[in-house]
């Protein structure tokens, strides 16, 4: 009896590992895609061959950008203003960069939380829980807020601890603000490429 339960945690594991696997896999091949296709002027082409619909599909495009490639969002952030102007690419970045990471969260608390407590031990999760609520929403707060962090990859780590999902939202808001006004560097073309670099 012990064995058969033992064989069904372990095609379990191997079940999660394979989800989370498949996972990052998905992260790196859409973090590749865009490195090599989506640029400033790839972007530009879209949203003007797109008609009424450019502002739209630019905004899917940033919402699975910052979704699935959370190393690389100030690019996508940057070219916002460079092709929508500082204004209309503040919008579309708060916007799209909330829906997002709003995305981000809702995604580990459905499936990533539930695969973790599959794949490690009971002890380990506790003090995985007790960590990820000591950086919390305020810390996810500070590190919206300032400049070149890791905010997104943040994001994924502290959604997979206990804290409610309430307690993201005001976070979330708030530090979008000053990732969506690196649209403004964009709006200035080459100069706001050179001081943002």
């Amino acid at each position: 009896m012990n064995k058969i339960k033992q064989l069904i945690a372990n095609k379990t594991r191997l079940k999660s590992v394979f989800s989370i696997g498949i996972y990052i896999a998905l992260m790196v091949v859409a973090a590749v895609i865009f490195a090599k296709y989506v640029d400033r002027e790839s972007l530009q082409t879209i949203v003007q061959s797109s008609g009424g619909f450019g502002i739209g599909i630019y905004f899917l495009i940033e919402v699975v950008y910052v979704t699935l490639t959370p190393l690389f969002n100030t690019a996508i952030l940057i070219a916002s203003g460079y092709i929508f102007g500082g204004h209309l690419g503040f919008i579309i970045n708060f916007f799209a960069t909330s829906l997002g990471l709003l995305l981000i969260v809702l995604l580990v608390r459905k499936f990533g939380r539930p695969l973790l407590q599959r794949i490690i031990s009971q002890d380990f999760y506790n003090r995985f829980d007790q960590l990820t609520q000591k950086a919390g929403p305020i810390t996810l707060l500070i590190v919206y807020v300032l400049p070149f962090t890791p905010d997104d990859e943040l994001t994924y780590i502290v959604a997979a601890g206990p804290i409610k999902f309430k307690r993201f939202i005001l976070p979330i808001i708030f530090g979008t603000l000053a990732k969506s006004a690196y649209s403004y560097i964009g709006a200035m073309g080459a100069k706001g490429i050179v001081i943002a670099t």
